[in-house]
């Protein structure tokens, strides 16, 4: 499975710091990234903060526009859609292939990652569940075996990241219901069950697009 590389540079640094404060929407969508206002929170110069936007931009965090500076990319209901209508045939196939190739080693993680997703949830803490609930995507990718899948789920991660985190908070009351259905998805990968696991990730994903859509999305700031 391809790992998340450490930051290691300082740009690096800054660009997670950056893209955690915009995945957990500490920076709003359409929100503008003064530059000299990070290198100065930071207390670092404004060369490293300008190279972490553009990782930031290669992420889609954010858009860099000649002459005006940078934004946090907005959040459109289009998007939305778009982002959902991908993720449901992308994760649909996770499904069927970790389902059909997993075994007891990479079935594991799979299991930890839903009991801390289940633990979390109980706990009501937002955050730690968010963050299960993609390391067991993760653990169900590597499952798969299917290195071009994983490549195209990498690259749509850190917008995955950012709205889920939303609909976690913006639901927060029903998150035992939603870990029930994770739950329910690793009964049918450990049972063999791929047509199950493939309808059960489907039908979550649906469902996760239509509270994703019910946000109260932030004006965007003109520059």
């Amino acid at each position: 499975m391809m790992d998340f590389q450490k930051p290691t540079s300082l740009a690096e640094q800054i660009a997670d710091y950056i893209g955690k404060k915009i995945i957990r929407w500490e920076i709003q969508p359409g929100e503008r990234i003064r530059e000299a206002l990070i290198a100065e929170e930071l207390d670092v110069s404004r060369s490293p903060v300008r190279e972490a936007l553009r990782i930031l931009e290669k992420n889609r965090l954010v858009e860099l526009h000649p002459r005006k500076g940078a934004r946090v990319t907005p959040v459109s209901t289009e998007y939305i859609e778009s982002l959902y209508d991908v993720l449901t045939e992308l994760l649909g196939l996770v499904g069927v292939k970790c389902t059909e190739n997993s075994t007891p080693d990479n079935l594991k993680p799979i299991q930890e990652a839903m009991e801390k997703a289940r633990d979390c949830a109980q706990a009501g803490d937002t955050a730690g569940y968010n963050d299960a609930v993609i390391q067991y995507g993760l653990a169900c990718l590597a499952a798969a075996g299917n290195p071009l899948l994983e490549q195209m789920i990498f690259d749509l991660l850190p917008g995955i990241r950012r709205i889920f985190y939303a609909t976690f908070a913006y639901g927060k009351e029903d998150l035992r219901k939603n870990a029930a259905v994770v739950q329910l998805g690793t009964r049918y990968i450990r049972d063999g069950n791929a047509e199950m696991a493939s309808k059960t990730v489907r039908e979550w994903i649906q469902n996760e697009k239509t509270i994703a859509l019910r946000l109260p999305l932030p004006p965007k700031e003109s520059f």
